[in-house]
Formats: C-alpha cells, structure tokens, sequence
C-alpha cells in the first residue's frame, strides 16, 4: 500500500471510532429519551439565562418543561431578526445566546427574504458528529454485520459545496453542511477524489465536471456523499451524457477549456492532471458497455455506499439514483436545517431516523388538532404512525421555534421516537380542506408513473385559481417524449392516483369544491435548469430543494416557459406574459 493509502486507512478508522462514539451517545440516550432531552432544555435556560432574550423571559426562574412552556412563546424568524441584525452590524453579544457565534447561514425564507441564522460552536459540534463522523461508522457496522469486514478504504466523491464569505462582522457565513468539512481541510485529500482547488473552488469551473472527472481518475473511490440525493442524481446524468469527453481528458490528462473560465482558474488545477491512458481505457470500455445495468459498480468495483438526504421530496432522485448504483447501499444521513440538525440515520438503506436528544429540545403538535398548543407535546408522549409539528428550542439561541415541518413518527429505538420527514406546512395544498401533502403527492406520481409506463424524472404542482372552481395543474418531467395528444388521458390517470393516495381530494372532487386536474408535459431536464439557475443566481447548492408547489412569480414563469410545445402551454401563456 501507498504512503497516502496508509494515510487515508488509518485517518478513515480514526472517522470510524469517532463515529462509533457518536452512535454509542445515540444508543446510551435512547435508553431515556425525554430524561436526555430534558437535561439539554434545562442547560440551554441556565446557560443562555443572562442573555437579553433569557432575562426578558425569565429563563434563570424557569425549572420544568411545563414552567418553560408557560412562560416563552412560540417564535418565528421575525422574532430575532432584529437580534440578529445587531450582532452582525454591531457586532453585541449575549442577544439571545451566549455561546460562540461561529458562523451564519444564509438561506431564502418563504417569501424570498434572506434569513441569516447563527451557528454556534457547540452546534457545529454536535452537526459534525452526528452527520459526516457518523457516517463513516454507520457504514462500518452494516460492513461488519453483513461481509464481516470493515468497510473497503479509499477516497470519496463529494457533492456538497463549499462556500466562502463573511458577515459585516467579519464572522464566516454558509452552508452548515459545507462548512463541516473546512474543519478539515487539511486532510481532505485523503478522503476525497477531489483535489483542493475543487474542494474549495473560488468559481470560475463547471463543478460538476470537475468531481466527476477526478472521481472517475480513482479506481477505488469507495462512497458518495451529499447534502440531497438531488446533488448525486444530477452529477449521475451529467456523467451519462458527457462519458466521451471526461474521458478524453483523463486519457490526456488535460481539462476541457469550456469547463473553466479561463487561465486564472484552471491554473491551481494544473499540479493535478496526469495522463492517465490505461484508466482512461477501462473506463471507456465500461461506458461502452452502456447503461442497462447499474454502472457504478463498475467504474468503481469498491463503492460501498451512498450518503445523501433521499427521503420526503428527495424519493424521486434516490429512485433515479438507484438506476446508476444497483443494490449498493444507500445511507439516508440526516434530517436537518439551517436552524439545526434534528435526527440522523439509525441503519444502512432505512429512511427512519432517530431523534438527538442532545441536538435540541423538541416539541410536538399533533396536526390532527387532538393537542393542546398551550402545552405541546413531549417527545415521550408520540403515537407511532401519527404525524406532528414540529417545534425547536436549539444550540443557537431560537427557543419554541417554529420550522414549520410536519414529521411522522414511524417507531421507536428504545424509548427515542424515530421519524420521518412528512411534508413542509407551507408545501400543503389546502383548496377546500383536502390538505395534500407533498407526500400525496409523490405517492399519486409514483403511481401515475408506472401507470403510463413512463419514468416522471421530476414535476411540480401548480394551482389554477382562474377557473372556477380552481384546480391542480401537474406539470411532469418525463424521461422520453410523450405524445401530447394524451394530455386528457393523463389528467384522468393523475387524478385515480391522487384519489387514492388523499382521500379527502376525493371527497373535495365528488362535491366539486376542486376542478378537474390538467397534466402538462415538461421539456427534459427543466428542473436541473433551476437549480442551475438558483445557484447562478447565489443560491448554495446544499440548500436547494426541490421545487414540489408552484407559489411564487418567478417559478410559475420559469416552470411554464418550460413546457413542451402543445402540451398546454396557451392555456396559461397570458397569465404568464403578465407576470
């Protein structure tokens, strides 16, 4: 073996240890759930109780759960804007926390106003343990379980970007996945393909190019790693279609010059081109062989997972995925935001994931109205199979805050609730009491899909209030040309779908309190273009998500001037031309 493969074996099983470390918290918590999570509520008011929020709410005389709920609201991001902007412009402390800040990320709310939330060190603490480190580990076990192995060592692919930039003050600012690795910057040749100037890029290069052009370099990459399966689904169908020129140029050992903006960016890259004749031939040969069969495996007889967020709105791009890895397996990471991060994987290919209690103190309202909001829920109190909102007190200064998700709770580890991410309240279709989710929704898609013999590679829904009454217009990405003299015959097939999976838009569509639903057919790879034109615009490529509701001006202009000729477009030009 190598030096540097001695180096990437021996920094990999530290990852694991520490990552074992993690999963061991995560057991030893489970074993009292709420007496964990109760602890960590009653250190947050001790610890924050001199801070301007504490003391307006009186955290140093707050002793119980219930005491807490009686006396701090509910909050939304409205509620530290302005805390927020005086630590940034003034650079005051102990606002509403008094831990470190260390960074903030900056994402869209959902109106299009940039939310700036704060990370603390102990949050950035605990993401790293339980996301990246855990992984490994995660990984490890599911090896030792099932081969009696260790997992294979070798270098990653990774797919989450990066990004640089301060605040006014001068502290760092984006995305908390993508700043989880600067920690480690140092090593990260040894564990990823990519070489620094890509791992760090400053601009100026087609990322997606460069990942996979250096991972297909690597025989014996052995994983995958994502902030959303989107991310992998997407560099997947690059690969697919850009096989012969990649390969010409680690066969030359050269970079294509319409993949970079010019000398002052394809300069650092230099260091790391080779020419690579004997790799460049095996993987034309694979290529050659084409894509009926899983191609991953393949190119890379040693991959041995995939980490990536693949659930909820994600579902359709791990499906996509899985076209591309075969049975490799697949772990569904965590389940997290800005604000924080809430749950993680417990096991290989299982999208249940398992509460921190160690992350935030959490509450829940069940959304078939039985709670008391004045008192929610604790999480020793959920019914398995019911779904809640959920509500956040965090590592960084929000308290009783509201993300306005709704999860499921599929069962329990221990006495630990294990759940899944249902739907985003403000992604519910509401016209006349039907609530589809985004979940009906993917499951009438999924349905649809195999109904018409057609793989729907992504789509979106759209609202047509200009009829009356209104009705849902589903707007398919396929992957093959479809006839558009069909439109009518697939608006029936949505529709028994849709009836199935939401029994209440049946209901709303037997009294005729919803229109007739319109299908229109959009041109391949609309929604990769968006997040292409999202990021162009500024947007992290950690944060983009999918587009599943059709809410705002600027989509409903984008989506529609996507649509295939004559599947329906005038039907709505006019009102798009206005917008």
């Amino acid at each position: 073996m190598k030096a540097s493969g001695i180096i990437t074996w021996a920094m990999l099983r530290g990852m694991v240890m520490k990552g074992n470390s993690a999963l061991r918290r995560i057991d030893e918590h489970s074993r009292d759930a709420m007496a964990s999570n109760e602890k960590l509520l009653m250190e947050l008011l001790r610890d924050n109780s001199n801070t301007e929020y504490g003391k307006k709410y009186g955290f140093a005389d707050i002793h119980s759960v219930r005491e807490f709920q009686e006396k701090v609201p509910f909050t939304t991001f409205d509620d530290y804007a302005p805390y927020i902007d005086r630590m940034v412009k003034n650079g005051e402390k102990d606002l509403i926390t008094a831990y470190p800040v260390i960074q903030y990320a900056e994402t869209s709310g959902s109106i299009g106003v940039q939310k700036r939330i704060p990370l603390t060190d102990r949050a950035m603490k605990v993401y790293q343990d339980y996301s990246g480190i855990r992984m490994f580990a995660l990984a490890d076990r599911y090896y030792k379980e099932k081969y009696h192995r260790s997992i294979p060592v070798g270098r990653g692919l990774n797919a989450m970007e990066v990004e640089s930039g301060t605040m006014e003050d001068g502290t760092p600012k984006g995305s908390v996945s993508g700043s989880a690795i600067k920690k480690f910057k140092n090593v990260m040749p040894y564990f990823l393909t990519s070489p620094i100037p890509v791992i760090f890029p400053t601009g100026g290069m087609n990322m997606q190019y460069m990942r996979v052009r250096f991972a297909l370099e690597d025989r014996d990459m052995s994983y995958m790693v994502s902030s959303f399966m989107t991310n992998i689904s997407d560099m997947m169908n690059f690969m697919k279609n850009n096989w012969e020129m990649i390969v010409d140029d680690i066969e030359n050992g050269t970079v294509n010059p319409d993949m970079v903006k010019g000398d002052e960016y394809l300069k650092p890259i230099l260091p790391y081109l080779k020419k690579r004749p004997e790799r460049a031939a095996e993987l034309r040969k694979v290529f050659e062989d084409g894509f009926d069969t899983p191609i991953v495996p393949r190119l890379w007889p040693k991959l041995s997972y995939v980490c990536a967020i693949g659930t909820g709105g994600f579902a359709v791009y791990t499906e996509k995925v899985k076209q591309f890895i075969g049975d490799i397996p697949i772990d569904y990471s965590v389940y997290a935001a800005s604000e924080g991060i809430f749950a993680s994987a417990s096991a290989m290919n299982d999208p249940k994931y398992d509460l921190l209690t160690d992350s935030c103190f959490f509450e829940f309202l069940p959304t078939d109205g039985s709670g008391d909001e004045a008192h929610p829920l604790t999480l020793d109190k959920l019914e398995v199979g019911k779904e809640y909102e959920i509500i956040i007190t965090n590592l960084s200064g929000f308290y009783r805050y509201r993300i306005k998700d709704v999860v499921r709770v599929l069962g329990y580890h221990n006495t630990t609730p294990q759940i899944t991410f249902a739907y985003r309240i403000s992604q519910m279709v509401n016209l006349a009491a039907e609530k589809t989710t985004e979940e009906h929704l993917s499951h009438a898609v999924t349905e649809f899909s195999k109904a018409i013999g057609c793989q729907i590679d992504d789509y979106c829904l759209y609202i047509d209030y200009d009829v009356d009454p209104a009705r849902y217009v589903l707007l398919v990405e396929p992957d093959q040309p479809l006839p558009v003299d069909r439109l009518g015959e697939y608006a029936r097939v949505f529709e028994e779908k849709l009836r199935h999976a939401n029994v209440e838009y049946s209901v709303c569509r037997d009294d005729r309190s919803i229109g007739h639903p319109m299908v229109l057919l959009q041109q391949q790879e609309t929604h990769a273009l968006w997040r292409e034109f999202k990021i162009y615009k500024g947007a992290s490529p950690n944060q983009v998500k999918p587009v599943r509701i059709i809410d705002a001006p600027n989509k409903e202009k984008f989506f529609f001037g996507m649509l295939e000729e004559g599947s329906g477009r005038e039907l709505l030009s006019e009102k798009v031309q206005t917008d």
